[in-house]
């Protein structure tokens, strides 16, 4: 499954490097938009080691700074609040997370959007519910990973997109083998230009 993320990677950076290419006047100033971005995530843990677990819905929230680099390309840097976790058979496993993605899109049309890149993500709280009974198990305090997906929308106003960060940290414990994934479906208003 890895080798098949390295490869899209590297299929999206041969795609994007020809608009990189394109020269830009060394004083030509770069377009900046400042957005807040929020919505929902749909959340799980999946791996070999474990079983049970089902998507849990959940909300993220966070501000994000695009620069674009030439007409097409853009970078976009992002910290954001994330209610992760998965549904658990007889419970629930809450995990609350600050995450920073950073990706490069590259614009099809002037309103659609791919992009990809990676996210670095701290855990700050972490809860299980399991039928009556809560607790705070000891899970890994990082996780990172791909984030990749789509975005349609005029940046300079709203944008909506839809994103997948696939977990590559192993988040439970270091005998079993499970990772974040994660869904998200969300709306950016431009704050600043």
């Amino acid at each position: 499954m890895i080798r098949l993320y390295a490869v899209l990677a590297a299929l999206l950076l041969l795609c994007l490097s020809p608009a990189i290419a394109q020269d830009t006047p060394p004083n030509a100033e770069k377009s900046k938009y400042t957005s807040i971005r929020l919505g929902l995530n749909f959340a799980t843990i999946a791996g070999q080691d474990i079983a049970g677990t089902n998507w849990q819905p959940g909300a993220h929230a966070g501000v994000y700074l695009l620069t674009m680099e030439t007409d097409k390309v853009g970078i976009q840097t992002e910290v954001q609040y994330s209610l992760q976790g998965s549904e658990m058979e007889r419970g629930h496993l809450l995990l609350h997370y600050i995450t920073v993605p950073v990706t490069a899109k590259y614009f099809i049309e002037p309103n659609t959007s791919i992009q990809g890149g990676a996210y670095g993500a701290l855990l700050v709280s972490q809860k299980y519910e399991f039928e009556a009974f809560s607790n705070s198990p000891d899970l890994e305090g990082m996780d990172y990973g791909l984030a990749y997906g789509f975005s349609y929308g005029d940046e300079s106003k709203y944008t909506v997109s839809l994103r997948h960060h696939l977990g590559l940290a192993n988040v439970l414990d270091k005998s079993v083998k499970a990772k974040n994934h994660t869904i998200q479906l969300s709306i950016a208003f431009c704050v600043s230009r």
